[in-house]
């Protein structure tokens, strides 16, 4: 497909997230890209050839070196730009910690790797924001009947 209003790629990008909990905590990685600094689950995109498995496990060890056991799917969700100009499907799977030590990776965006805490999650700038669901997730609510969460675009993000 050729270039629409300056886009190159007219494909999705397929994001694969972890959900590793610590208690009433979950594992978060904050982003820096020019002046905006932003939360995300750990994880990023999968490669041509590799599952969804290899590629968590690539990034957990890539951004925070941590070793992971993959677990079941628990959300899907879509990001999509109003422009068009980008559009991301995120596949979060449940996740546990098997080897290696938390500390910031080789991932030039990760500036930092915490475990948060349910009740600061509504005061971070999370993308994509699912943060209702992650403090639901926490609480041990069910989300089996609502595993696609549809889309979380945020106006200027």
């Amino acid at each position: 497909m050729g270039r629409i209003l300056g886009i190159r790629n007219m494909n999705p990008r397929l994001r694969v997230a972890s959900l590793i909990r610590n208690g009433d905590s979950i594992l978060l990685v904050r982003h820096e890209k020019g002046d905006d600094s932003y939360w995300l689950l750990p994880g990023g995109g999968v490669e041509w050839g590799e599952s969804l498995d290899e590629a968590l496990r690539r990034e957990l060890k890539e951004e925070a070196c941590l070793e992971i056991r993959v677990g079941d799917l628990a959300f899907v969700s879509d990001t999509v730009a109003p422009d068009g100009s980008r559009h991301f499907i995120q596949c979060c799977f449940e996740a546990t910690i098997t080897g290696g030590e938390m500390k910031v990776g080789e991932d030039e965006r990760v500036v930092e790797v915490q475990f948060v805490s349910a009740e600061r999650l509504p005061e971070l700038d999370l993308r994509p924001d699912i943060r209702v669901e992650l403090g639901d997730w926490l609480a041990g609510q069910n989300h089996s009947n609502r595993v696609y969460l549809g889309m979380r675009w945020k106006s200027g993000k």
